[in-house]
């Protein structure tokens, strides 16, 4: 069941101000409640005045679920309604929530719905107050009130949220769920495209933009995932897709941002106005150069995509990863130069290929890649299932692969998960290959119970088949890798413990080791664990940080942007008690 009797209440939470003492604070420090300098009442009155009565005073949905605290209010039908709902609708509870965090771990055990009843419930490292952004000036005027009050600012769109960008202790969120823009064109006209585009709102995800483009007889490029935002994160950090291959990553695609800058400035960003803000948007990761309101992207006349599923399993385990390994090899000749995608999970027991993305082709294309595979697995006797199917649009051929939208049934909402990229290099040297096997071999073991999903895409640029791009930030690791992989183990809700285990062996050993397998190369700056101890301006931004972070202090001079691994995130440190303190000054 859904959880709207747990909206957030308006304005007006005294124990969030009122609870704590009063330290003197820091200069360099932003204020948190409890601080003398922390907002009065009066101060959020006004501000809720100037949005029209859209500032909400988060309280945590879980707050049925404890006794004590800030914000107890047990109920107990309530609660096993909340975990219930958490567990099996997942995104579709906690994305119209403001100033609920989409991952477990950012909870950090304050309010969750599955600690015991006794445990306190507070803020943690929610936000205190949103504002539920209706337009530009809703943006300007929370701009101007954490400029003038040295308030954190976070940003909370629409979708998943990884390394916790959307929340921080004391800060004032701009929850842009409601954003629902959804425009389609069939001649939008600039120097560099002429054709059918759609401008996508900051709140729509991306099972609402296949669905809303497929009845205009388009596909766009976007996430695989259903409960995915489309115009924050995933496109401003770079944004892969079943028709990367075909069309390039979703940063490629951009053709505006629509943004309000820190500065309060409301512009719209091109190749040709403000090009250095529409080059850092393009691939240069979210919440650090403005607050996104939409983008505009290309659109591609939909038709038929051939698609189908391979599965084989562990018979024989030497002779089982011999095939995987051999699969990665044979994964550039699959996609290269070609419109052909395939999306496959890699586990102890099974390589199950859950997606081939053949656009306007038949399955016929699906045979010919699998042509000199799949006698390998014969000669190792190692038995297959293979299904194909023809479809009448990209949006059929998602919807069996990922379940039903708008939300998707496939993508775990709650994982435990990393992404690194794999260069096209590292699976056609023989030795470098079997390093990778052998890392995986190592944790998807029973004992560690890891399982990898990967995508073979094609992202070299100067491509025959992909349309040029204008200029932008995406990470030249990107052009460079035959495949994104994601290692995963899901949350335990009911044992947050075996999940902190997990969280510190991807990052202190499955993902070092990864990494010395493929050498350098990047990941995929949306999905990486908040815990990762890698050299992630290189990894995440590559040869373009330094000019990104020129960027981000031309545009941000009052240092009102801050998010985990965001480009200028290493000028700041979180002290003793939470607040976010310059470390640079």
């Amino acid at each position: 069941m859904m959880v709207s009797s747990f909206l957030a209440l308006l304005i007006g939470i005294g124990p969030v101000v009122g609870a704590y003492s009063k330290p003197q604070l820091p200069p360099r420090c932003k204020t948190i409640p409890g601080d003398a300098a922390w907002p009065n009442k009066d101060a959020w009155d006004k501000l809720n005045s100037t949005v029209g009565g859209r500032l909400i005073a988060t309280v945590p949905v879980a707050h049925v679920c404890h006794t004590g605290g800030t914000f107890s209010g047990y109920d107990e039908t309530a609660c096993a309604d909340l975990q219930e709902s958490i567990q099996n609708e997942g995104a579709a509870t906690l994305q119209p929530q403001p100033g609920e965090p989409m991952n477990p771990y950012f909870y950090n055990l304050t309010c969750s719905p599955f600690t015991p009843a006794d445990q306190p419930c507070e803020l943690g490292e929610r936000a205190v107050y949103s504002i539920n952004v209706s337009s530009a000036s809703d943006v300007q005027a929370g701009l101007g009130f954490v400029r003038e009050n040295n308030v954190r600012l976070v940003i909370k769109n629409t979708g998943l949220d990884y390394m916790g960008k959307s929340t921080g202790k004391g800060s004032l969120s701009l929850w842009v769920h409601n954003l629902k823009t959804l425009e389609a064109t069939k001649s939008f006209n600039s120097s560099y495209y002429s054709g059918p585009a759609v401008k996508v709102g900051a709140g729509i995800i991306a099972g609402e933009v296949y669905e809303y483009v497929n009845s205009k007889g388009y596909r766009v490029v976007g996430p695989e995932c259903g409960l995915c935002g489309f115009a924050g994160g995933y496109t401003q950090g770079v944004g892969h897709s079943q028709l990367t291959s075909a069309y390039g990553l979703a940063a490629d695609q951009v053709l505006e941002w629509e943004v309000v800058t820190p500065a309060g400035d409301y512009v719209t960003a091109t190749p040709e106005k403000h090009a250095d803000l529409y080059w850092a948007l393009a691939g240069g990761g979210p919440g650090t150069y403005g607050v996104v309101l939409s983008v505009t992207v290309r659109a591609y006349p939909d038709g038929p995509v051939a698609g189908g599923t391979l599965r084989f399993n562990n018979t024989n385990s030497d002779a089982y990863w011999e095939a995987v390994g051999l699969w990665y090899k044979m994964g550039p000749g699959m996609v290269k130069d070609s419109p052909k995608n395939v999306q496959f999970f890699v586990s102890n027991s099974t390589l199950w290929v859950f997606a081939f993305v053949m656009p306007d082709q038949d399955t016929s294309a699906i045979d010919g890649i699998l042509a000199p595979f799949l006698p390998e697995l014969e000669s190792r006797g190692l038995p297959y299932e293979l299904k194909t199917y023809n479809y009448t649009s990209y949006l059929e051929n998602l919807r069996n692969s990922y379940g039903a939208l708008p939300y998707g049934e496939l993508c775990p909402v709650y994982p435990v998960l990393g992404s690194r990229l794999i260069p096209r290099a590292v699976v056609l040297n023989e030795t470098a290959n079997k390093n990778l096997m052998d890392v995986y071999r190592t944790y998807t073991a029973d004992e560690f119970g890891w399982f990898v999903g990967c995508s073979f895409i094609d992202t070299a640029e100067n491509s025959t088949v992909r349309p040029a791009h204008p200029e932008n930030s995406v990470n030249p690791y990107w052009r460079e890798s035959i495949a994104y992989c994601n290692p995963n183990n899901p949350w335990h809700w009911d044992d947050p413990a075996h999940s902190i285990r997990d969280k510190n062996q991807l990052s202190g050993e499955f993902f070092p080791a990864m990494e010395r397998a493929t050498g350098k190369t990047g990941v995929y700056l949306n999905e990486i664990d908040s815990l990762y101890t890698g050299d992630w301006k290189d990894t995440m931004y590559g040869v373009h940080y330094e000019r990104l972070l020129e960027i981000k202090h031309k545009y941000d001079p009052y240092d009102v942007m801050y998010a985990h691994f965001a480009v200028g995130a290493d000028e700041w440190i979180i002290d003793g008690s939470g607040r976010l303190c310059k470390a640079i000054y």
